[in-house]
């Protein structure tokens, strides 16, 4: 007696696609682009630390 299997994806495809993205997602967290991230962040901090510190030593009042 012959089966009929269904086509489509097995649990065992889902589960290294599964796995795929999670190698993605770490090598990017733990890789090189961690550090542009917090690069970007720390100098969009300090344009505004600047920026906050400009006002209040009064360059903006007239």
């Amino acid at each position: 007696m012959r089966r009929d299997f269904k086509k489509g994806q097995s649990i065992l495809e889902y589960t290294l696609l599964l796995g795929a993205v999670i190698t993605v997602i770490v090598v990017a967290l733990f890789g090189g682009v961690k550090g542009k991230i917090k690069g970007a962040y720390d100098k969009a901090g300090d344009a505004i630390q600047n920026t906050t510190d400009d006002l209040t030593a009064g360059i903006f009042k007239e």
